[in-house]
């Protein structure tokens, strides 16, 4: 059971301790680092990417003031988000950033959680045709757009490592992602992987995502209210795909209307992932385990990391 209080400086949950007195940053112009290994974010709509040597200061990648969800390439050299709700692009994670659209052609709306394929060359991103979301996939280019799914509620994919499939959240409406698939990146049919979030989750709120080892999933879900209503705070959850086996990895007694989203693995071992928890958005990291003991405040005022390259 995780408490949280709050600290002169960084915050404890419980027996987790989010240390490392990072300062807040209200963002601002681009940072004067360069970017090798680390998280890419959202703050004030824009997209930074901040390195592992100095969360402190990131570089601003783009200043359009209305992007949002972004993921690194397998290689941490581009970030691929979404603009204004229905346009897709790719920016360099460089101090002389060039964002450039990818024109995906699919006539949809709210485009979410793009993902890069291992090679770099295409695309998967969820998003809405005729209120329903559906998974898209679109080369680099713009060219070859496809639309991968049809029958269901689509949400969240995260690459397989050799590029074959994407995992997802999959339900019958807008409200209810409730099982976990394989959606193949070609044909886009579908395998269920499991239609059992656990105890305690009962519907994916913003993504799945593989571990780069490929034998887990860390996902962020909708917990259920004390009346048994899918209606509880979001909380970060892990599933071993061999087992079945769902852990929670957050939880907030002190604090229980605060959320938490985005999850992201950094490594094998640890869950990147955004709370709201005290107040403002920040970015933490936790041991991918079922009792975390450890972990620490990553990047201040920042929200749907996604961390690269594992």
């Amino acid at each position: 059971m995780i408490q949280r209080f709050q600290m002169s400086c960084g915050l404890v949950l419980g027996a987790i301790a989010f240390a490392g007195c990072v300062p807040g940053d209200s963002g601002g112009g681009g940072g004067l680092g360069s970017f090798t290994r680390g998280f890419a974010f959202v703050r004030d709509r824009n997209i930074y990417v901040a390195d592992n040597s100095n969360y402190q200061n990131p570089i601003q990648l783009t200043t359009s003031g209305d992007d949002q969800n972004p993921s690194l390439s397998r290689d941490g050299r581009r970030v691929v988000y979404v603009r204004g709700g229905n346009q897709l692009w790719i920016v360099p994670a460089t101090n002389s950033p060039s964002p450039s659209q990818v024109q995906e052609g699919s006539g949809g709306s709210n485009f979410r959680t793009p993902v890069f394929s291992p090679d770099g060359n295409t695309i998967v991103y969820a998003f809405n045709l005729g209120g329903v979301s559906q998974l898209g996939r679109v080369n680099v280019d713009g060219t070859g757009y496809r639309q991968l799914t049809s029958q269901f509620y689509y949400a969240g994919p995260s690459y397989q490592s050799d590029g074959s499939g994407v995992f997802a959240a999959r339900g019958t409406s807008a409200s209810m992602y409730n099982q976990i698939v394989r959606v193949d990146a070609s044909s886009g049919g579908d395998t269920l992987i499991t239609g059992n979030l656990g105890q305690e989750a009962c519907s994916v709120a913003n993504r799945v995502v593989l571990s780069p080892d490929g034998t887990r999933i860390a996902f962020d879900a909708r917990t259920f209210s004390s009346v048994g209503v899918c209606g509880g705070p979001v909380r970060i959850f892990v599933m071993d795909l061999f087992s079945r086996s769902v852990s929670r990895i957050t939880n907030y007694p002190a604090d229980p209307g605060a959320s938490d989203g985005f999850p992201t693995w950094v490594g094998n071992d640890q869950i990147g992932f955004s709370s709201n928890v005290g107040g403002a958005d920040q970015v933490y990291a936790l041991p991918a385990n079922t009792a975390p003991t450890s972990g620490g405040l990553k990047v201040p005022t920042a929200s749907q990391p996604y961390y690269g390259p594992n």
